[in-house]
């Protein structure tokens, strides 16, 4: 990591400041009873938090999109998922509590990661964090069977009301 410049360390700490902000924002909701707060509710908060992320730092969403169709074996949906077994994250009858899990799992994949990166010549950095983030959030879209393309069109509705 000492190789990282401090553009992209400023870049990497806000990655990481905006997913703390995604648990902060989906527990102060929750908080509040008159709101259900449900797995697509997270979902939108978690999508949203990192497309406005990738706007702030210039990363074309798109390819994120597109890197994750590239990479992701259709066949693996319902068994293990970059090593991490998704039935565990998601056998929880609570949306909430499964979306918690989720986001330790993510946790876990950004630390795998960056253990990997310093093994070899790759690099730890926003990029892959949020690659890693976006994958496994499309994942859990899958497994609570919600349409990913409606929820990005909805966030992307969000952001057009606000420009």
């Amino acid at each position: 990591m000492d190789d990282i410049l401090p553009e992209e360390q400023s870049n990497l700490d806000a990655f990481f400041q905006m997913f703390d902000w995604v648990d902060e924002d989906i527990s102060e909701l929750s908080a509040d009873e008159e709101n259900e707060v449900g797995g697509y509710e997270c979902l939108f908060i978690a999508f949203n938090n990192l497309r406005s992320y990738c706007k702030q730092i210039d990363l074309d969403y798109c390819t994120i999109e597109d890197q994750y169709l590239a990479s992701i074996n259709p066949e693996q949906s319902d068994e293990t998922f970059w090593g991490h077994n998704l039935d565990e994250s998601f056998s929880e009858l609570d949306e909430l509590a499964g979306f918690g899990k989720l986001l330790e799992t993510i946790e876990k994949g950004f630390s795998e990661y960056e253990k990997f990166c310093k093994k070899s010549d790759e690099v730890f950095d926003e990029w892959h964090c949020v690659l890693i983030m976006h994958s496994f959030l499309q994942k859990y879209c899958e497994k609570l069977e919600i349409d990913y393309t409606l929820l990005q069109a909805e966030i992307s509705s969000l952001h057009s009301e606000i420009e």
